[in-house]
């Protein structure tokens, strides 16, 4: 017995026998004889440091020496992402849970067979003076029953259960698109950080060389000392924007490490993005797309689950409001000490007939009424929403391949644009002023053109999700 008990069952009896002390710290004893109050703080505001025995909690997944080693491509991050992120295993575990649970409702369709056995030992004295001879006796008895005839209880409670294994299902494959797009972005995010580092290190090397170039014609005599300063603080400000696009970059690395089941510290190694790439292409129209999204997203035909779900809990509460027929039969064994052996058996059948039921079957049918109509109106909204989002991302990703052309020429007239000025700067016919600006626009123009080709891979992802199937190859 525990110890907590021992001592309240000890304390009940003390005060029963009236043998406790009459003081205040025997009545605070009993009036919380658990110790309930053990663990908790003697006033609000302290945080709570009570025993607790809680699960361990699981280590991240490490990578191998060779997964260490490997270039990822995103189908394999995503392959990996599949197989150990936590949020896909929960949903399968789910899905698992409601594979048997239509076991459970189809169970209904079998006989049951119980065994039960009772032993006892009997004595009494009689009033006479004389005691009667103690008497052993076993009786084991077996008990089969079977419903014959429910109505339809029985097969709406098996369809209840197939629809709850088909919703989430379809929460499954929804958790396996989520985490496919959750993989995708970071991956997406990360190429473009890369580049944007690269991009930096180009600027804070262009600046070096404005800076070199301004101090040969600051000694010649050529420039003044503002135009040196002005150099500098390029220089400074370029190499500042370095340094946080650095920790930009690992921030965004362990992010897709995290999508991955990894933990955060693991670094993965993944190809650069190319800049002279042009953007996916789609060929589907928008209409087309809506319309593949009616039988490919996960969502909507999750909900069109739930609207057989509660069609079918329906028939189940109406049901059970109707007749039942079943069939029952026993067979027992006594064995009695003293006597001869002896069986019994029966044969019967129960016809069970609720009457009255307090209005419970009534509102329960009425309550499934209502639930139905809500699980239709989601369904509705959940058409609605799924033909929005797709119309929104397809639109989103042709505005970013569509910006692609100009912010690839805009990036290439920069670069042929600084050339021209620093070249005139060393001939003294551009000023320091010229050469910053135009570094400036080449830089933007860099960010410009990695920023469309980043988008316009992510808005692809995004409608990917939004029609519920795979666009293309979305592999820069």
């Amino acid at each position: 017995m525990p110890h907590k008990v021992l001592s309240a069952v000890t304390g009940v009896l003390l005060a029963v026998t009236g043998l406790t002390q009459a003081d205040a710290g025997v009545m605070g004893w009993l009036a919380d004889p658990f110790d309930t109050d053990g663990g908790i703080s003697q006033q609000p505001g302290q945080p709570w440091t009570g025993p607790s025995k809680l699960p361990t909690i699981p280590d991240a997944h490490t990578l191998s020496p060779a997964e260490q080693d490997l270039v990822w491509s995103l189908p394999q991050l995503t392959a990996y992402a599949l197989a150990h992120n936590p949020q896909t295993a929960a949903a399968w575990d789910s899905l698992r849970a409601e594979a048997a649970g239509v076991g459970v409702a189809e169970s209904a369709w079998l006989p049951t067979l119980t065994l039960s056995t009772s032993a006892s030992r009997r004595q009494s004295a009689s009033t006479a003076g004389f005691t009667v001879p103690a008497r052993n006796s076993v009786n084991p008895n077996l008990t089969l029953s079977y419903t014959l005839w429910d109505f339809g209880l029985r097969s709406a409670k098996t369809d209840a259960a197939k629809a709850q294994e088909w919703v989430a299902g379809f929460t499954q494959n929804q958790e396996i698109q989520s985490v496919a797009f959750s993989v995708a972005q970071a991956y997406y995010q990360v190429l473009g950080n890369q580049s944007l580092l690269l991009a930096d290190e180009k600027t804070v090397a262009e600046n070096q060389k404005n800076l070199e170039a301004a101090e040969v014609m600051h000694r010649a005599g050529q420039a003044t000392v503002g135009a040196l300063y002005q150099a500098r603080a390029a220089m400074a400000q370029s190499q500042s924007t370095l340094a946080a696009q650095q920790q930009t970059l690992r921030s965004s690395q362990g992010v897709l490490a995290s999508t991955l089941g990894l933990s955060p510290k693991t670094v993965l190694k993944i190809h650069p993005l190319q800049l002279n790439q042009t953007p996916p292409q789609l060929h589907d129209a928008a209409d087309t797309l809506m319309q593949s999204a009616l039988s490919a997203n996960p969502a909507l035909q999750e909900a069109r689950a739930q609207v057989a779900a509660a069609q079918a809990n329906l028939r189940s509460a109406e049901a059970s409001g109707l007749p039942t027929l079943g069939a029952s039969s026993s067979y027992g064994y006594l064995f009695q000490g003293g006597f001869r052996p002896g069986d019994t058996w029966t044969v019967g059948f129960t016809l069970t007939v609720p009457l009255f039921t307090g209005f419970n079957n009534h509102y329960q049918v009425r309550q499934n009424e209502a639930l139905r109509d809500q699980a239709e109106a989601n369904l509705a909204g959940s058409r609605n929403s799924t033909e929005s989002t797709v119309w929104q991302d397809y639109h989103n990703f042709q505005g970013a391949t569509a910006a692609w052309p100009g912010a690839r020429s805009g990036l290439q007239n920069a670069d042929k644009a600084l050339e021209v000025v620093q070249a005139q700067y060393r001939v003294g016919q551009a000023t320091i002023q010229d050469v910053l600006l135009a570094e400036s626009t080449l830089a933007q123009a860099r960010y410009t053109l990695i920023q469309n080709l980043v988008s316009s891979y992510v808005a692809l992802a995004q409608l990917s999700q939004a029609v519920g199937m795979p666009l293309g190859a979305q592999q820069p």
